[in-house]
């Protein structure tokens, strides 16, 4: 069983509810392996949770990763380390964004291949429909306005169609 450790900024009661959910690995936040943890820098973090026997990181500073006294430590320890940029204190969204990568790293820590995972999740952006049915039309081999003809909702369609009919 692997048991990842994660910074201050996650927060505890949306791990909970996971833990039923995500059984492996367990993840930690560093104050219930003891509460001086977070006190801690990151070089000094680093080496008592090699020593007290785990794996690995999970961290919203992503800005160790460019300390050169942090980066030693992690080749020391060879603790496997998951940064997380881009997420400011949105704990909600650093969640999410270790969640999404969290099976392909955990598969890589198991065969001995772990390292540093430098998060970056992404700021969605909202795409124009139109856009995409030119494309469709595209693919298609059709014009835009002769494939809007041919599957436009009409205004019936709108009007009639009940939840019944689902």
């Amino acid at each position: 069983m692997i048991y990842l450790p994660l910074d201050h900024n996650f927060p505890e009661p949306i791990l909970d509810c996971l833990e039923r959910f995500i059984p492996h690995p367990k993840l930690i936040p560093l104050r219930r392996i003891h509460p001086d943890l977070a006190k801690f820098g990151d070089r000094d973090l680093l080496i008592a949770l090699s020593r007290l026997g785990y794996e690995g990181l999970v961290t919203n500073d992503y800005r160790m990763l460019r300390n050169p006294g942090a980066i030693a430590a992690v080749l020391k320890t060879k603790l496997t380390v998951f940064a997380i940029e881009g997420v400011g204190d949105d704990p909600i969204r650093a969640t999410g964004a270790l969640l999404l990568d969290l099976p392909a790293a955990v598969r890589g820590m198991e065969t001995g291949s772990g390292g540093v995972f430098w998060l970056r999740p992404r700021n969605p952006r909202p795409v124009d429909p139109w856009n995409l049915f030119k494309k469709a039309a595209v693919r298609r081999g059709q014009g835009v306005d002769e494939l809007y003809r041919e599957v436009k909702v009409t205004n019936e369609e709108m009007e009639t169609l009940a939840i019944s009919d689902v």
